[in-house]
Formats: structure tokens, C-alpha cells, sequence
């Protein structure tokens, strides 16, 4: 990826003070919501403190491999489109806010075994939302330009639902304005999620709360907010369109695959396995980049999940085995190594059959394994 050069030293200090003070404002933010989730109480300590600073370092870390590493500072006669500076920040902005929101889902799965709705129906609202206003936080994905007097032009696009939202088509009965059923479907898929993955934050049931906060509930101010946006969208059509059914299509397929493994992992176990928390996690994460990356996460999460529990088996350390950090650990994983990832991976895309045979195998591999676990694990119970 050829990234413009930064016009002057002054440029390339601000750009790392905005790092810093960025990831810390998320850091905090973090902290801030999580501790009462946690311990239910609001004060700050060391612990607070060191992962505020463990995310700055991180934030840090990942703005120079991914400004310095995945992508070389170029100029344009280097025979490829060189990206715009401000695209890689505001692409580097969006996964620090994601960042922050596996990172709280992580923190309260390890604690409690759950991951709350607080923290996954509004990042998945945002995530859709900037998704279709910037379309530029999607991940990129290169494609190649025929040139009849030269040799073809590399430029880059952001990955959407059906391929590069530029380059890549969607159906006609999924068009913007004034297609009604793009709309239709749009809204369907999103009042899926949001009837499914979603609860109401305040209880109906609660007589003291006034009128006003009971139609005032999160869950329905999100319902409102996510239907407006996609109406916007779709109003606007072009990118901004293909974006917001690529952050749809991101939400619907990661939320339905670990929904699948979920009732594999059920019947492997013979109680029931991740909690939807999981599922609403994942749901989260694809709002933000898409369903391609997700299911790629999927797999290296499930690695790491099966990894973990068996080092558990052998340590012999507790029966229940979180999946949500995995899963955390996993588009973190994807997201920074996305390029060779997407080499790899990504003629595998183009092949849909293939891709459904793999996530098959991995749903039904995962299974067996969790059987197997279950049944090592009910062995060494009795010498524990």
C-alpha cells in the first residue's frame, strides 16, 4: 500500500499527539463504563490505570505498523494509487473505538461470563452509522486497472459486501433511491438484530421509573436512530449505500455463523455453550468491518478458544471457557494482519462453495472437539 509522505516533521508530530490523546480519551472511556459493570464501584485504581496505559501503548503500536509497516510512504510516479494520509487515520480512529469496545466486552466476559448489551447495541449503532458516512473504515482491498500503454495500475478500495464497493456491483433489487426493496430488506435485516441481539436496558416492569424514560429505553432510541441512518443511506445511494449493506451483510452473517456454532458447541456439551453474548459481539464487529473479516476472526477466535481450553483440561483450572476474548483476540489478529491475511484468503471469497464447505468444517470440527473436551475433562474430574 503506498501511503502519501507526510508534508513535514510538525505533520508527523501531531499525527502521533492525536494517537495518543485519541486512544487515551477511549481508554478512559473504557474504564469509566466497565468498572461499575465489573466491581460496582466507580473509583479508579492501578488496575484502571494500567490498561488505560496498555491501550495507549497498543494504540501507538498499531498507528506505526500500520503507517509504517503494512503501508511505505510513496509518491505517485511509484505506479500505484498512493492513499491519502488522513484515510489511514480515519480508518486507524475507527478501529481504536472498536478496540475499546472488545476490549470492555472482553474485560466483563472474563469477569462475569457475559458480555452486557450496554456494550454491544450501541457500538454496533455506531459502527453502522460511520460505516456509511465514511466508507474509508472498511478494510482495503487492492484492484487491478488495465492500462492499454502500460502495465495495469494497482489502487485500493474498501471491501464491501459483494466485493470492492467501487469495482464490485450489488444486485438491482438491493439499489438505493428509489429501489423500494433495497430499503425493505436494509430495514429487515436490521430490525433483526436489533429484536434478536438486543434487550431493553430499563425494566418495563418498574413503576417509579416516569412515562418519559420508559419510552425514552436505549434499546428504542437505537431502533430509531439505526432505521434513520439506513433510510440516509439509501437516500444517498453510491458508496454511502454499498457501505451500509456491507456493514449489514457484516452484522447478519458474523452474528448467524457463531449463532450455528453456539448450537453445535450446545449439543457437544449437552448444556448450553457461549452465551449470546458471544453472538452480539460478533454482530458488533461486523458492523464495523464487514462479514469477510469477521468469519476470518471466526476462525482464528475458535483456534484460540480450543487452545484455551485445552490448556484449562491440562491445568485443570475451572469447566467454563469464555469464548468472547478469543473472539477479541481474534479480529484484533485480522485486522492487524489484514494484508497478507487477505492474500491469502481472499481468492477463497471468490469461491463461494468453497467458503461454505470451510465454515462447515469449522462449525462441525469445533463441535467434535468441544465432545472431546467434555469428555477428557469429565475423566480427570474424579483425580482432581
Amino acid at each position: 500500500m503506498l501511503i502519501a509522505p507526510p508534508p513535514d516533521a510538525l505533520t508527523v508530530g501531531l499525527e502521533w499527539i492525536g494517537v495518543v490523546v485519541g486512544a487515551a480519551a477511549i481508554a478512559r472511556v473504557v474504564t469509566l463504563v466497565v468498572r461499575p459493570l465489573v466491581d460496582g464501584d466507580v473509583r479508579r485504581d492501578r488496575n484502571d490505570r494500567l490498561i488505560e496505559a496498555g491501550f495507549v501503548a497498543c494504540a501507538m503500536v498499531a498507528w506505526w505498523w500500520e503507517m509504517h509497516v503494512i503501508g511505505r510512504p510513496s509518491v505517485p510516479s511509484a505506479g500505484g494509487m498512493v492513499v491519502a494520509r488522513h484515510e489511514i487515520a480515519v480508518r486507524h480512529a475507527a478501529h481504536l473505538v472498536l478496540a475499546g469496545l472488545l476490549v470492555a466486552a472482553a474485560w466483563v466476559d472474563l469477569r462475569y461470563r457475559v458480555i452486557p448489551d450496554v456494550i454491544t447495541m450501541p457500538g454496533a449503532l455506531l459502527g453502522l452509522l460511520w460505516t456509511a458516512a465514511d466508507p474509508t473504515i472498511l478494510m482495503p482491498v487492492p484492484h487491478e486497472v488495465a492500462r492499454s500503454f502500460a502495465a495495469p495500475r494497482i489502487e485500493w478500495d474498501q471491501l464491501g459486501a459483494f466485493g470492492g464497493l467501487r469495482t464490485a456491483s450489488i444486485p438491482a433489487w438491493l439499489g438505493a433511491c428509489p429501489t423500494p426493496g433495497g430499503a425493505a430488506i436494509a430495514l429487515a435485516a436490521f430490525v433483526a438484530w436489533w429484536w434478536t441481539c438486543t434487550a431493553p436496558l430499563t425494566d418495563p416492569e418498574d413503576r417509579l421509573a416516569s412515562p418519559w424514560r420508559r419510552r425514552l429505553d436505549p434499546r428504542r432510541i437505537v431502533l430509531m436512530a439505526g432505521a434513520l441512518g439506513i433510510m440516509l443511506a439509501w437516500w444517498r445511494g453510491g458508496v454511502s449505500w454499498h457501505a451500509q449493506l456491507a456493514s449489514l451483510t457484516g452484522i447478519v452473517v458474523a452474528a448467524g455463523l457463531v449463532w450455528l456454532i453456539r448450537l453445535g458447541a450446545s449439543w457437544a456439551l449437552a448444556q448450553e455453550a457461549m452465551g449470546f453474548g458471544d453472538v452480539t459481539l460478533m454482530a458488533m464487529a461486523g458492523a464495523w468491518i464487514g462479514w469477510q473479516p469477521c468469519v476470518l476472526a471466526l476462525f482464528v477466535g475458535v483456534f484460540i478458544g480450543l487452545v484455551h481450553g485445552l490448556g484449562q483440561v491440562v491445568m485443570r483450572r475451572g469447566n467454563e471457557l469464555p469464548f468472547g476474548p478469543s473472539l477479541c483476540i481474534g479480529l484484533g489478529v485480522v485486522v492487524l494482519g489484514w494484508n497478507p491475511l487477505w492474500r491469502l484468503a481472499g481468492p477463497v471469497f471468490e469461491r463461494p462453495g468453497e467458503l461454505a464447505v470451510v465454515a462447515g468444517a469449522v462449525i462441525v470440527l469445533t463441535a467434535l472437539t468441544l465432545a472431546v473436551w467434555r469428555r477428557v475433562r469429565g475423566n480427570a474430574a474424579p483425580g482432581a
